[in-house]
Protein backbone atom coordinates (compact mmCIF):
# COMPACT_ATOMS: atom_id res chain seq x y z
CA UNK A 1 0.00 0.00 0.00
CA UNK A 2 1.55 3.28 -0.91
CA UNK A 3 1.11 6.34 2.01
CA UNK A 4 -1.39 8.75 0.86
CA UNK A 5 -0.37 12.43 -0.04
CA UNK A 6 0.09 15.00 3.04
CA UNK A 7 -2.98 16.90 1.75
CA UNK A 8 -5.05 13.75 1.55
CA UNK A 9 -3.94 12.99 5.21
CA UNK A 10 -5.04 15.99 6.47
CA UNK A 11 -8.34 16.08 4.73
CA UNK A 12 -9.17 12.50 6.44
CA UNK A 13 -8.19 13.67 9.69
CA UNK A 14 -11.15 15.48 10.25
CA UNK A 15 -12.92 12.93 9.74
CA UNK A 16 -11.37 10.28 11.39
CA UNK A 17 -11.41 11.99 14.33
CA UNK A 18 -14.95 12.61 14.41
CA UNK A 19 -15.58 8.67 13.97
CA UNK A 20 -12.99 8.10 16.75
CA UNK A 21 -14.71 11.18 18.96
CA UNK A 22 -18.55 9.48 18.39
CA UNK A 23 -17.82 5.62 19.30
CA UNK A 24 -15.15 7.26 21.98
CA UNK A 25 -18.58 9.27 23.78
CA UNK A 26 -20.71 6.04 23.07
CA UNK A 27 -18.28 3.95 25.10
CA UNK A 28 -17.59 6.89 27.81
CA UNK A 29 -21.25 7.30 28.58
CA UNK A 30 -21.65 3.82 29.97
CA UNK A 31 -18.40 5.03 32.30
CA UNK A 32 -22.03 6.52 34.48
CA UNK A 33 -23.37 2.89 34.46
CA UNK A 34 -22.29 2.15 38.38
CA UNK A 35 -24.13 6.14 38.99
CA UNK A 36 -26.87 4.97 36.92
CA UNK A 37 -27.42 1.18 38.73
CA UNK A 38 -26.82 2.93 42.59
CA UNK A 39 -29.73 5.44 41.32
CA UNK A 40 -31.67 2.50 40.38
CA UNK A 41 -31.08 0.41 44.00
CA UNK A 42 -28.38 -1.64 42.77
CA UNK A 43 -25.05 -0.68 44.72
CA UNK A 44 -23.32 -4.23 45.58
CA UNK A 45 -19.31 -3.44 44.18
CA UNK A 46 -18.66 -6.87 42.82
CA UNK A 47 -21.84 -6.85 40.74
CA UNK A 48 -20.93 -3.49 39.42
CA UNK A 49 -17.51 -4.73 39.00
CA UNK A 50 -18.55 -7.50 36.79
CA UNK A 51 -20.70 -5.13 34.71
CA UNK A 52 -18.16 -2.62 33.98
CA UNK A 53 -15.35 -5.54 33.12
CA UNK A 54 -17.39 -7.85 30.52
CA UNK A 55 -17.03 -4.87 28.07
CA UNK A 56 -13.37 -6.25 27.51
CA UNK A 57 -14.42 -9.83 27.26
CA UNK A 58 -14.05 -8.40 24.09
CA UNK A 59 -10.66 -8.84 23.93
CA UNK A 60 -10.32 -12.23 23.20
CA UNK A 61 -11.89 -11.10 19.66
CA UNK A 62 -9.20 -8.81 18.96
CA UNK A 63 -6.30 -10.63 17.76
CA UNK A 64 -8.35 -12.17 14.76
CA UNK A 65 -9.69 -8.57 14.05
CA UNK A 66 -7.08 -7.70 11.55
CA UNK A 67 -8.21 -10.95 9.33
CA UNK A 68 -11.40 -9.73 9.03
CA UNK A 69 -10.08 -5.73 8.08
CA UNK A 70 -7.56 -7.30 5.75
CA UNK A 71 -11.06 -9.69 4.16
CA UNK A 72 -13.48 -6.77 4.17
CA UNK A 73 -12.18 -3.48 4.24
CA UNK A 74 -11.91 -0.51 7.16
CA UNK A 75 -14.84 0.98 5.63
CA UNK A 76 -17.32 -2.21 5.95
CA UNK A 77 -15.91 -3.35 9.48
CA UNK A 78 -16.60 0.66 10.79
CA UNK A 79 -20.29 1.09 9.53
CA UNK A 80 -20.57 -2.82 10.89
CA UNK A 81 -19.48 -1.90 14.45
CA UNK A 82 -21.41 1.40 14.70
CA UNK A 83 -24.39 -0.78 13.90
CA UNK A 84 -23.78 -3.83 16.54
CA UNK A 85 -22.84 -0.64 19.12
CA UNK A 86 -26.53 0.79 18.37
CA UNK A 87 -28.40 -2.38 19.07
CA UNK A 88 -26.03 -3.36 22.07
CA UNK A 89 -27.68 0.24 23.07
CA UNK A 90 -30.99 -0.90 23.05
CA UNK A 91 -30.48 -3.93 24.47
CA UNK A 92 -29.24 -1.88 27.74
CA UNK A 93 -31.90 0.65 27.46
CA UNK A 94 -34.71 -2.25 27.54
CA UNK A 95 -32.74 -4.16 29.83
CA UNK A 96 -33.55 -3.26 33.81
CA UNK A 97 -30.90 -3.23 36.04
CA UNK A 98 -32.08 -6.45 38.45
CA UNK A 99 -31.26 -8.28 34.89
CA UNK A 100 -27.56 -8.62 35.21
CA UNK A 101 -27.09 -11.46 33.13
CA UNK A 102 -28.62 -9.48 29.92
CA UNK A 103 -27.01 -6.53 30.65
CA UNK A 104 -23.60 -7.81 30.92
CA UNK A 105 -24.28 -9.75 27.44
CA UNK A 106 -25.12 -6.17 25.83
CA UNK A 107 -22.09 -4.87 27.45
CA UNK A 108 -19.76 -7.63 25.66
CA UNK A 109 -21.35 -6.69 22.99
CA UNK A 110 -20.59 -3.05 23.04
CA UNK A 111 -17.08 -4.34 23.67
CA UNK A 112 -17.16 -6.15 20.45
CA UNK A 113 -18.43 -3.29 18.61
CA UNK A 114 -15.86 -0.68 19.94
CA UNK A 115 -12.62 -3.56 19.52
CA UNK A 116 -13.68 -3.96 15.46
CA UNK A 117 -13.83 0.20 15.45
CA UNK A 118 -10.55 0.54 17.37
CA UNK A 119 -8.62 -2.40 15.52
CA UNK A 120 -9.37 -1.12 12.25
CA UNK A 121 -8.86 2.78 13.39
CA UNK A 122 -5.32 1.93 14.53
CA UNK A 123 -4.16 -0.10 11.88
CA UNK A 124 -5.43 2.37 9.34
CA UNK A 125 -3.80 4.86 10.93
CA UNK A 126 -0.09 3.08 11.67
CA UNK A 127 -0.20 2.43 7.86
CA UNK A 128 -1.13 5.87 6.11
CA UNK A 129 0.70 8.04 8.87
CA UNK A 130 4.94 7.76 7.83
CA UNK A 131 7.44 10.14 9.10
CA UNK A 132 7.86 13.07 10.97
CA UNK A 133 4.40 13.83 10.86
CA UNK A 134 3.13 10.56 12.65
CA UNK A 135 3.17 11.35 15.78
CA UNK A 136 1.00 14.69 15.07
CA UNK A 137 -1.68 13.33 13.08
CA UNK A 138 -1.94 10.55 15.90
CA UNK A 139 -1.95 13.28 18.28
CA UNK A 140 -4.94 15.16 16.59
CA UNK A 141 -7.15 11.98 16.05
CA UNK A 142 -6.52 10.93 19.56
CA UNK A 143 -7.25 14.19 20.93
CA UNK A 144 -10.82 13.58 20.51
CA UNK A 145 -11.32 10.14 22.83
CA UNK A 146 -11.23 12.57 25.86
CA UNK A 147 -13.70 15.01 24.77
CA UNK A 148 -16.63 13.33 25.74
CA UNK A 149 -15.57 13.76 28.86
CA UNK A 150 -15.88 17.57 28.86
CA UNK A 151 -18.85 17.60 25.94
CA UNK A 152 -20.72 14.35 26.66
CA UNK A 153 -19.79 12.76 29.78
CA UNK A 154 -21.82 15.68 32.34
CA UNK A 155 -24.87 15.93 30.41
CA UNK A 156 -25.21 12.13 30.87
CA UNK A 157 -24.47 13.03 34.93
CA UNK A 158 -26.94 15.72 34.78
CA UNK A 159 -29.64 13.50 33.49
CA UNK A 160 -28.71 11.10 36.13
CA UNK A 161 -28.68 13.69 38.82
CA UNK A 162 -32.15 14.93 37.70
CA UNK A 163 -33.73 10.83 37.63
CA UNK A 164 -33.85 11.05 33.58
CA UNK A 165 -32.21 7.36 34.19
CA UNK A 166 -33.89 6.25 30.79
CA UNK A 167 -33.39 9.58 28.92
CA UNK A 168 -29.46 8.81 30.04
CA UNK A 169 -29.52 5.55 28.14
CA UNK A 170 -30.92 6.96 24.93
CA UNK A 171 -27.93 9.22 24.74
CA UNK A 172 -25.12 6.03 23.62
CA UNK A 173 -27.77 4.90 21.20
CA UNK A 174 -27.51 8.23 19.55
CA UNK A 175 -24.26 8.57 19.22
CA UNK A 176 -23.72 4.77 17.92
CA UNK A 177 -26.21 5.96 14.81
CA UNK A 178 -24.36 9.01 14.65
CA UNK A 179 -20.92 6.65 13.76
CA UNK A 180 -22.88 4.91 11.27
CA UNK A 181 -23.52 8.14 9.36
CA UNK A 182 -19.65 9.34 9.96
CA UNK A 183 -18.22 5.83 8.90
CA UNK A 184 -20.18 6.32 5.27
CA UNK A 185 -17.87 9.35 4.41
CA UNK A 186 -14.85 7.92 5.21
CA UNK A 187 -12.66 7.24 2.11
CA UNK A 188 -13.24 3.71 0.18
CA UNK A 189 -12.46 1.15 1.08
CA UNK A 190 -9.82 0.57 -2.45
CA UNK A 191 -7.76 3.38 -0.92
CA UNK A 192 -6.92 1.98 2.12
CA UNK A 193 -5.78 -1.26 1.20
CA UNK A 194 -3.36 -2.80 3.83
CA UNK A 195 0.03 -4.53 2.80
CA UNK A 196 -0.62 -8.23 2.02
CA UNK A 197 1.05 -9.73 4.10
CA UNK A 198 3.32 -12.72 3.54
CA UNK A 199 3.17 -16.66 4.79
CA UNK A 200 6.10 -15.86 7.02
CA UNK A 201 4.16 -13.64 9.28
CA UNK A 202 2.39 -15.52 12.21
CA UNK A 203 1.42 -14.77 15.53
CA UNK A 204 4.37 -16.74 17.06
CA UNK A 205 6.95 -15.01 15.27
CA UNK A 206 5.34 -11.73 16.57
CA UNK A 207 4.89 -12.46 20.33
CA UNK A 208 8.74 -14.16 19.88
CA UNK A 209 10.22 -10.68 18.69
CA UNK A 210 11.39 -8.93 22.13
CA UNK A 211 10.68 -5.29 21.13
CA UNK A 212 7.17 -6.47 20.71
CA UNK A 213 7.30 -8.23 23.40
CA UNK A 214 7.81 -4.99 25.61
CA UNK A 215 5.20 -2.78 23.67
CA UNK A 216 2.48 -5.46 24.63
CA UNK A 217 3.83 -5.22 28.17
CA UNK A 218 3.82 -1.43 28.00
CA UNK A 219 0.82 -0.88 26.83
CA UNK A 220 -1.10 -3.81 29.46
CA UNK A 221 0.67 -1.89 32.32
CA UNK A 222 -0.49 1.52 30.54
CA UNK A 223 -4.52 0.66 30.51
CA UNK A 224 -3.81 -1.32 34.08
CA UNK A 225 -3.77 2.53 35.12
CA UNK A 226 -6.03 4.14 32.73
CA UNK A 227 -8.61 1.17 33.62
CA UNK A 228 -9.04 3.03 37.00
CA UNK A 229 -11.74 5.34 35.08
CA UNK A 230 -13.98 2.89 35.41
CA UNK A 231 -14.08 2.56 38.67
CA UNK A 232 -14.21 6.26 39.76
CA UNK A 233 -17.82 6.90 40.16
CA UNK A 234 -17.60 4.42 42.71
CA UNK A 235 -14.84 6.42 44.25
CA UNK A 236 -16.29 9.83 44.03
CA UNK A 237 -19.78 8.28 44.91
CA UNK A 238 -17.84 7.19 48.44
CA UNK A 239 -16.12 10.76 48.97
CA UNK A 240 -19.26 12.88 47.67
CA UNK A 241 -17.13 14.08 45.05
CA UNK A 242 -19.21 14.99 40.98
CA UNK A 243 -16.84 12.58 38.66
CA UNK A 244 -17.71 15.07 35.74
CA UNK A 245 -15.32 17.70 37.46
CA UNK A 246 -12.60 14.63 37.06
CA UNK A 247 -13.26 13.75 33.83
CA UNK A 248 -13.86 17.02 32.06
CA UNK A 249 -11.05 19.08 33.42
CA UNK A 250 -8.56 15.54 32.14
CA UNK A 251 -10.60 16.23 28.98
CA UNK A 252 -9.78 19.38 28.64
CA UNK A 253 -6.02 18.88 29.35
CA UNK A 254 -5.52 16.08 27.33
CA UNK A 255 -7.01 17.45 24.42
CA UNK A 256 -4.54 20.32 24.86
CA UNK A 257 -1.30 18.69 24.97
CA UNK A 258 -2.31 16.25 22.02
CA UNK A 259 -3.48 19.45 19.72
CA UNK A 260 -1.36 22.13 20.90
CA UNK A 261 1.94 19.67 21.67
CA UNK A 262 1.15 16.77 18.78
CA UNK A 263 4.72 17.42 17.84
CA UNK A 264 5.82 15.99 21.16
CA UNK A 265 5.30 12.59 20.36
CA UNK A 266 8.04 12.85 17.28
CA UNK A 267 10.68 15.21 19.42
CA UNK A 268 10.87 12.84 22.62
CA UNK A 269 12.13 9.54 23.13
CA UNK A 270 9.02 7.61 22.99
CA UNK A 271 10.11 4.64 25.57
CA UNK A 272 11.06 6.79 27.93
CA UNK A 273 8.16 9.20 27.78
CA UNK A 274 5.40 6.69 27.27
CA UNK A 275 6.33 4.56 31.18
CA UNK A 276 7.22 8.12 32.92
CA UNK A 277 3.70 9.22 31.53
CA UNK A 278 2.20 6.15 32.77
CA UNK A 279 3.80 5.82 36.46
CA UNK A 280 3.10 9.82 37.09
CA UNK A 281 -1.00 9.06 36.47
CA UNK A 282 -0.66 6.54 38.52
CA UNK A 283 0.49 8.62 41.66
CA UNK A 284 -2.49 10.75 40.47
CA UNK A 285 -4.83 8.54 40.76
CA UNK A 286 -3.33 7.10 43.95
CA UNK A 287 -3.40 10.78 45.16
CA UNK A 288 -7.13 10.85 44.80
CA UNK A 289 -7.85 8.59 47.33
CA UNK A 290 -6.13 10.54 49.61
CA UNK A 291 -8.03 12.89 52.81
CA UNK A 292 -6.30 16.13 51.43
CA UNK A 293 -8.76 15.66 47.74
CA UNK A 294 -11.54 16.88 49.37
CA UNK A 295 -13.44 19.36 47.13
CA UNK A 296 -14.91 18.98 43.70
CA UNK A 297 -11.67 21.81 42.52
CA UNK A 298 -9.27 19.71 44.44
CA UNK A 299 -10.91 16.42 42.00
CA UNK A 300 -10.84 18.58 38.71
CA UNK A 301 -7.02 19.73 39.41
CA UNK A 302 -6.36 15.89 40.18
CA UNK A 303 -8.14 15.43 36.51
CA UNK A 304 -6.04 17.89 35.09
CA UNK A 305 -2.93 16.67 35.80
CA UNK A 306 -4.20 13.42 34.85
CA UNK A 307 -4.65 14.46 31.46
CA UNK A 308 -1.51 15.92 30.89
CA UNK A 309 0.33 12.22 31.13
CA UNK A 310 -2.24 9.98 29.63
CA UNK A 311 -2.71 12.48 27.06
CA UNK A 312 1.03 12.66 25.81
CA UNK A 313 1.39 8.49 26.58
CA UNK A 314 -1.16 6.90 24.93
CA UNK A 315 -0.36 8.44 21.23
CA UNK A 316 3.23 7.44 21.67
CA UNK A 317 2.33 4.16 22.65
CA UNK A 318 0.44 4.15 19.25
CA UNK A 319 3.15 5.31 17.43
CA UNK A 320 5.39 2.44 19.10
CA UNK A 321 3.90 0.41 16.99
CA UNK A 322 5.11 1.59 13.64
CA UNK A 323 8.87 2.05 15.58
CA UNK A 324 8.82 -1.86 16.24
CA UNK A 325 6.86 -3.65 13.64
CA UNK A 326 7.05 -3.91 10.13
CA UNK A 327 4.44 -2.61 7.86
CA UNK A 328 3.59 -6.78 6.89
CA UNK A 329 3.30 -7.20 10.21
CA UNK A 330 1.17 -4.27 11.67
CA UNK A 331 -2.55 -5.25 10.82
CA UNK A 332 -1.69 -8.29 13.27
CA UNK A 333 0.05 -6.50 15.51
CA UNK A 334 -2.51 -3.66 15.88
CA UNK A 335 -4.95 -6.74 17.06
CA UNK A 336 -2.80 -7.99 19.61
CA UNK A 337 -1.53 -4.37 20.69
CA UNK A 338 -5.57 -3.93 21.61
CA UNK A 339 -6.37 -7.28 22.91
CA UNK A 340 -3.53 -6.45 25.62
CA UNK A 341 -5.27 -3.29 26.09
CA UNK A 342 -8.66 -5.08 26.62
CA UNK A 343 -6.93 -7.48 29.20
CA UNK A 344 -6.60 -4.62 31.43
CA UNK A 345 -9.88 -2.90 31.07
CA UNK A 346 -11.46 -6.21 31.61
CA UNK A 347 -9.51 -7.77 34.79
CA UNK A 348 -8.56 -4.25 36.68
CA UNK A 349 -12.29 -2.78 37.35
CA UNK A 350 -12.94 -6.50 38.92
CA UNK A 351 -9.75 -6.33 41.01
CA UNK A 352 -11.20 -2.87 42.09
CA UNK A 353 -14.68 -3.35 42.62
CA UNK A 354 -13.97 -6.65 45.02
CA UNK A 355 -10.96 -5.08 46.74
CA UNK A 356 -13.51 -2.08 47.20
CA UNK A 357 -15.92 -4.20 48.94
CA UNK A 358 -13.20 -5.55 51.53
CA UNK A 359 -11.17 -2.20 52.13
CA UNK A 360 -13.43 0.40 50.40
CA UNK A 361 -13.14 2.22 47.09
CA UNK A 362 -10.08 5.06 48.62
CA UNK A 363 -8.25 1.94 49.55
CA UNK A 364 -8.64 0.21 46.52
CA UNK A 365 -7.25 3.18 44.43
CA UNK A 366 -4.30 4.00 46.45
CA UNK A 367 -3.08 0.34 47.16
CA UNK A 368 -3.64 -0.69 42.82
CA UNK A 369 -2.14 2.52 41.90
CA UNK A 370 0.97 2.27 43.78
CA UNK A 371 1.76 -1.26 42.57
CA UNK A 372 1.87 0.00 39.65
CA UNK A 373 4.77 2.51 39.82
CA UNK A 374 7.16 0.17 40.06
CA UNK A 375 6.07 -2.29 37.87
CA UNK A 376 5.74 0.47 35.27
CA UNK A 377 9.97 2.00 35.78
CA UNK A 378 10.98 -1.86 35.70
CA UNK A 379 9.01 -2.56 32.28
CA UNK A 380 10.57 0.45 30.54
CA UNK A 381 13.74 0.63 31.86
CA UNK A 382 13.73 -2.81 30.61
CA UNK A 383 12.52 -1.47 27.65
CA UNK A 384 14.89 1.24 27.03
CA UNK A 385 17.70 -0.83 27.38
CA UNK A 386 16.05 -3.24 24.58
CA UNK A 387 15.77 -0.15 22.02
CA UNK A 388 18.75 1.71 23.15
CA UNK A 389 21.07 0.42 19.86
CA UNK A 390 17.98 0.86 17.43
CA UNK A 391 16.49 3.37 18.60
CA UNK A 392 19.72 6.70 18.81
CA UNK A 393 19.73 6.91 14.90
CA UNK A 394 15.94 7.32 14.79
CA UNK A 395 15.77 9.84 17.54
CA UNK A 396 18.38 11.63 16.43
CA UNK A 397 16.48 12.02 13.32
CA UNK A 398 14.22 13.89 14.65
Amino acid sequence: MTPMSASRISRNVWALSAANFLIAAFTKCYMLLPAYMAASGVSDPGRIGWLMGSFYVSSFVRPFVGWLTDAAGFRRVLFFSGVLAAVSGLGILAAGPDSLVLLIGCRILTGIAYSLFAVALTAYQSLVLAGEAQGAGLSVITSTTNLPFLLVVPVCEALLSAGFLKTYLVVPVLLAAGTCAVSLRLPQADLLRPVRRGSAVTTASILNNPNLQMLFVSITLFCSVDAGLLSLAGLGRERGLPVSSFFAASAVSSLLVRFFGRSLPDRLPRVRTSWICAAAAAVILAACALPFIRSPLAFAACGGVYGIFIGLGYPILLALISDTAAPEQRSRVTSLFWFFMGLAYLFMPVITGYLAALLRYKAAFFLLNLALVPLLAFAGLRWEKLQAPRMIPAEKSH
